[in-house]
């Protein structure tokens, strides 16, 4: 009984061993399975004062109020707050 699982840990533990290494080769071929995807651009995020999201600066639903310039993430929230402002 000992000796199966002592037969049993060395062969996880050769496989374990001969998986490490593949994968060793395969990164010094630079033959990586990971995907390297571009960074992002570094676009200024503002936040919606309705509702706290963060988004872009060119996804914005911009809108000047009273010489001020208000960033929104939709129309639904620049609404919003334009019946806040006069309510």
């Amino acid at each position: 009984m000992y000796f199966r699982v002592i037969v049993f840990i060395i062969l996880i533990y050769l496989i374990f061993r001969a998986i490490k290494s593949m994968k060793r080769v395969r990164l010094e071929r630079g033959d990586s399975a990971r995907v390297n995807h571009p960074r992002a651009s570094g676009e200024d995020l503002i936040e919606d004062p309705v509702c706290r999201t963060h988004i872009p600066v060119s996804q914005a639903y911009k809108k000047e109020i009273a010489g001020e310039i208000y960033y929104f993430c939709g129309k639904e929230c620049c609404e919003k707050f334009m019946l806040s402002k006069n309510g």
